[in-house]
């Protein structure tokens, strides 16, 4: 069994063979066909960021393909749905629900297509908010969520190339960007992106 461990850091076991054909059908039947270009997007770029990283690239593309699939919900859907699977719901969730999304896709991985990797897995779950203790592979799949093409943001163009050179560095940016994207529109950084900001720094 291949297994995470470390504080905060939930225990994954191996997953079952499943194809990216059969997980990309069952996405398209969960969200609309905006945020299944975004995943595809994500899927096309990753192969190129691991390997400028030197990382497994096959985890993170599945990964791609299940990180927004919780994005079809309504935020009153996402209270319920994590409150109904009992998963920690804080009172940072309950004013903006759409960062259950990250958690609630790893429990509709799990349920509904057995998957169980850790490497799948701990990327779909920190991919929203990071997490101090993200992983490589974690970090690429939050830096490629950012940086597919069709994102507009100021300083994303740094952004793209940072992140095929220096990935600490272009996480740092990218929470950067992130705190100015929710400040502009009254909005409070996650917690877990907190600690994540003070643990990149040098």
């Amino acid at each position: 069994m291949l297994r995470r461990g470390g504080a905060g850091r939930p225990p994954f076991a191996v997953m079952k063979e499943i194809s990216q054909d059969s997980v990309r059908t069952w996405l398209a039947a969960r969200v609309d066909e905006e945020r299944l270009r975004h995943s595809l997007r994500v899927l096309e770029l990753i192969p190129g960021l691991a390997a400028a990283h030197g990382a497994d690239a096959e985890p993170l593309k599945l990964a791609a393909l299940l990180h927004d699939s919780a994005r079809g919900m309504s935020d009153a859907e996402m209270l319920k749905s994590a409150e109904r699977l009992g998963l920690p719901v804080r009172d940072i969730d309950r004013r903006f629900p759409i960062l259950l999304h990250g958690r609630l896709a790893v429990e509709m991985a799990r349920r509904e297509l057995e998957i169980d990797d850790a490497a799948v897995l701990s990327a779909v779950l920190y991919h929203t908010a990071g997490h101090p203790l993200m992983s490589l592979s974690d970090k690429l799949l939050f830096l490629g969520d950012m940086i597919e093409p069709e994102r507009a943001l100021p300083r994303l163009d740094e952004l793209r190339l940072l992140a095929y050179d220096d990935v600490n560095g272009a996480m740092r940016l990218a929470i950067e960007i992130n705190r100015r994207y929710l400040a502009a529109r009254g909005r409070v950084m996650d917690p877990l992106t907190l600690e994540l900001k003070q643990a990149l720094t040098p």
